[in-house]
């Protein structure tokens, strides 16, 4: 008994995952996270700021296979942690969305979006494939966008147009690391409408954005309360669902390219781009 023991421990420990994420803190990636560390892997969740970092770690402050670090990925300093520590799993999720008008919010807004949601997630994720090749690991990296990549919503367009383009991207890499054969697979995830929060605060903070003298400013309130109806209607309120397929994926040894999820807005996506687009 005292062999298949120490057997099936060795088993365990080729079978679990060290997986970092980023933008951990809340929402989907902490609710997915929780489900990983029922299953035995052990998860870096990064934080933005040094307060959330303390605030999650006395949340998780009961599990032993639980770490929390500050990564705000527009820090070259916290941006060393990709280096440090060891993962083979890595769960590019951090992002931001700044409402408003794109012709009436100032360049800086949108290229705000545009630094943290395409150009720092793609220096992430060069960065940790290099850090996987040097290791010569079978790694796997997770890349969250959104169905909104998709969709031209009104004083939103500045973020869904970066989801967009990171999108693109991520067709693009996936087919060039199948191309030379890598042993390092990436995952899309496309997530639609879910009550994380997220979108209340893009809708409301359009206001902070945009310029009082334009006048797209004087539509902000009516376009608010369309929006809120729109998400208060089409929003999946619990995030059981989601963590659980995410979950599931990152388990496996070969996920696929592809999330998009949930199943109902993805086909009002598709239905959108067939006849409306």
């Amino acid at each position: 008994f005292f062999l298949i023991y120490i057997y099936l421990s060795i088993i365990t420990m080729v079978i679990n995952m060290k997986i970092l994420i980023t933008g951990a803190t809340s929402g989907i990636a902490y609710e997915t996270a929780l489900k990983l560390l029922e299953q035995n892997n052990f998860i870096y969740f990064c934080t933005h700021t040094e307060e959330e970092k303390y605030l999650l770690k006395e949340k998780l402050a009961n599990k032993s296979n639980a770490k929390v670090y500050k990564l705000d990925v527009c820090n070259e300093n916290d941006l060393k942690l990709l280096d440090i520590l060891d993962y083979d799993v890595f769960w590019s999720h951090a992002g931001i969305g700044n409402g408003g008008a794109v012709l009436g919010i100032s360049l800086d807004t949108i290229r705000k979006n545009y630094e943290v949601n395409v150009l720092k997630n793609i220096a992430v994720i060069k960065r940790t494939y290099e850090n996987m090749c040097h290791k010569n690991i079978e790694g796997k990296i997770f890349v969250t966008s959104s169905l909104a990549a998709y969709l031209p919503l009104t004083y939103l367009g500045a973020y869904t147009s970066s989801k967009a383009a990171l999108s693109s991207l991520c067709y693009t890499m996936n087919k060039e690391l199948k191309l030379i054969g890598s042993n390092i697979s990436l995952t899309l995830i496309e997530l639609g409408a879910y009550h994380t929060g997220f979108n209340q605060v893009m809708i409301d903070n359009k206001e902070r954005f945009l310029k009082p003298a334009s006048t797209f400013y004087l539509y902000k309130d009516k376009v608010t309360k369309k929006q809120n109806n729109l998400f208060n209607l089409i929003e999946k309120k619990t995030l059981a669902a989601v963590s659980t397929k995410l979950a599931k994926q990152m388990s496996k040894k070969n996920p696929k390219f592809l999330i998009r999820t949930p199943l109902i807005q993805r086909l009002l996506v598709k239905l959108y781009i067939i006849f409306l687009r």
